[in-house]
């Protein structure tokens, strides 16, 4: 899935929960649907569109915080059914990205899937060793 941009907002006043709440009010406020949002020690990154990153960017920079987005990122979707009882799985998909040289943002899991966030120039290439690796040179 490509076209989303990353926001990361660090080094937040404390106090920090304070703080992530009202960034995510402002970016609620306008109406913004987020994904992969994450709390850092002291702050917190989250994905959103790309139609929609010059009014997440506004809105950040309104609240007065300062942060980073990373444009042009995608998300790669390994599918495997039941795929946390699956012994190893998980570690072998991550290791694969490493040994890869691949730059991972974000990792999530769900029972039958695992997403992972990577730049879009990166993400069909990760796609491809990720199967190679799971399915053998042949798929």
């Amino acid at each position: 899935r490509n076209g989303y941009a990353q926001f990361q907002a660090d080094d937040l006043p404390s106090p920090t929960m304070v703080q992530r709440l009202e960034l995510l009010k402002c970016i609620a406020a306008d109406g913004i649907s987020i994904d992969f949002l994450k709390f850092t020690q002291r702050g917190l990154s989250f994905l959103v569109s790309e139609p929609d990153a010059e009014r997440a960017a506004g809105a950040l920079r309104n609240s007065g915080v300062e942060f980073q987005q990373r444009k042009d990122q995608s998300i790669v979707l390994v599918h495997a059914v039941n795929m946390r009882d699956e012994d190893g799985l998980i570690a072998e998909i991550v290791q694969t990205a490493i040994d890869h040289g691949f730059t991972i943002d974000h990792l999530g899991d769900m029972h039958d899937r695992l997403l992972l966030v990577t730049s879009t120039e990166q993400a069909t290439r990760l796609a491809d060793a990720i199967r190679s690796s799971l399915m053998g040179d042949s798929a």
